[in-house]
């Protein structure tokens, strides 16, 4: 890179038409996507927690939260997920299942529920 050029985001095609993927922009999206993940299991499991909600139907609602979080976000991408992260999935199954977000989603959940219905 020379002084004053900014380094390119997504892809960039090569001399023959590839396409070049720039690792530290990938990598940053993935981050902004856990992030929001996390982010949407926390306010998730405090509104399950709020409406009562017990049982399997918990889980549904954290899997529908995780399903409407992937709408915004394919919008941003400009319906081209594939510009910003190495496939079109990560925006709708990624982090969905980690530990982090999933036990953020059942902590909050629980936490909550104890404290507006048994206390």
């Amino acid at each position: 890179m020379l002084p004053g050029q900014e380094e390119p985001v997504g892809p960039v095609k090569g001399a023959f038409g590839q396409q070049f993927l720039n690792g530290p922009s990938i990598r940053n999206n993935f981050t902004i996507i856990s992030f929001n993940r996390v982010f949407a299991s926390l306010v998730a499991g405090l509104a399950t927690g709020v409406l009562g909600i017990t049982g399997w139907g918990g889980f549904a609602y954290y899997f529908l939260v995780h399903a409407l979080l992937g709408l915004p976000l394919y919008l941003k991408t400009k319906c081209q997920p594939t510009e910003y992260l190495q496939s079109g999935r990560s925006l709708w199954v990624d982090e969905v299942l980690t530990s982090t977000s999933l036990l953020t989603f059942i902590l909050f959940w629980t936490l909550t529920h104890n404290f507006v219905h048994l206390f």
